[in-house]
């Protein structure tokens, strides 16, 4: 389907003037948000890196520390992981480094990765420093050794392995940043464990990290708590799947800043679609960037955008939520984002 086809109900192209031809809106893919997600995880990741820069440039020295554990140790990588996150094992490991005077700060950035073949998860750690002896490291991480595994038997290390990685980040911080976050906008070419996967509904796995108040956000005050639209709790691998299974609508309105002159652009959630959003997005001509995940066009109302996405996804595309029957009360004026 070309997109002067698609186009033909607003009798232009949406390069005219906003309601000469019909309202502005604009259809999103409806994301997962799940760090999980290839799709998602990509954007979420680059979204980080962008955040990261300043906080690192902060730093006297940069050290990336890389932490695994002993397979042996668990039964199973599920058990290993859950023991090192309700252990706390970085940033105990970080706060004894910092005590004996290794550390310029207590300040840590941490990213997860999974080994192919024993699937268990290791540490990629950046901390505020510029020399920490090896051996001194190796027995701060061997402190969370269980009780019950019995003594260490010849050279083997009492908890797991950690190094002191290479290369020395000689492109300073932005370096450091695009170092570690690059195992957040990949996903593994063997893709995640099964067992990661299956997570999720009750208990959560973070792909990285941070040390306390490391992004600097001031304690927010008490406040009325926000009402908010309760999700079903799923899997990790639920959420990917429906990734992408739906569209947002929303309505663009332009209005003029009595005082500036300036136009404001506002968006207003118009409601949500149940169609495949990759192939809406493919289908709909909008002479931007098409690698967006967004599109703008024309329609003469909030029905008749749903026929034109219908029209793109090949099928009639209900309302899953919103719609022509949704009331504009002030706590659905908001943009609800994708």
């Amino acid at each position: 389907m070309s997109g002067s086809v698609l186009l033909e109900h607003a009798g232009n192209s949406v390069t005219h003037p906003v309601n000469e031809y019909g309202d502005r809106f604009e259809v999103a893919k409806r994301r997962c948000k799940c760090a999980f997600c290839p799709d998602c995880a990509r954007i979420m990741g680059y979204n980080l890196r962008k955040k990261l820069f300043p906080i690192l440039e902060t730093f006297s020295g940069l050290l990336l520390l890389t932490f695994t554990v002993d397979p042996a140790l668990f039964p199973d990588p599920q058990t290993a992981y859950l023991y090192m996150r309700d252990r706390r094992c970085i940033a105990r490991t970080i706060r004894d480094l910092f005590r004996k005077h290794y550390l310029s700060t207590r300040r840590y950035f941490y990213v997860v990765e999974w080994q192919k073949e024993t699937e268990q998860a290791h540490f990629h750690v950046l901390v505020d420093a510029r020399f920490i002896p090896w051996d001194e490291l190796l027995r701060s991480w061997a402190k969370h050794r269980p009780k019950d595994a019995g003594p260490v038997i010849g050279n083997h290390p009492a908890f797991g392995t950690a190094l002191i990685s290479k290369p020395c980040f000689r492109g300073g911080p932005a370096h450091a940043a695009r170092y570690v976050t690059k195992y957040l906008t990949k996903t593994p070419e063997h893709g995640f464990p099964e067992w990661v996967l299956q997570l999720g509904e009750e208990t959560r796995i973070r792909r990285y990290s941070t040390s306390k108040g490391f992004w600097g956000n001031p304690p927010k005050m008490p406040s009325e708590p926000e009402k908010k639209r309760e999700a079903k709790p799923r899997t990790y691998a639920e959420r990917i799947e429906a990734c992408g299974s739906s569209v947002n609508v929303f309505e663009i309105r332009e209005s003029v800043d009595k005082e500036t002159g300036e136009i404001q652009i506002t968006r207003t959630w118009a409601g949500e679609l149940r169609a495949d959003a990759n192939k809406v997005l493919e289908r709909l001509f909008d002479p931007g960037d098409p690698r967006r995940s967004r599109r703008t066009l024309l329609a003469l109302s909030v029905p008749h955008i749903q026929r034109i996405i219908s029209i793109a996804a090949g099928h009639d595309a209900a309302w899953i939520r919103g719609g022509p029957s949704r009331q504009k009360s002030p706590e659905t004026q908001g943009f609800e984002g994708e």
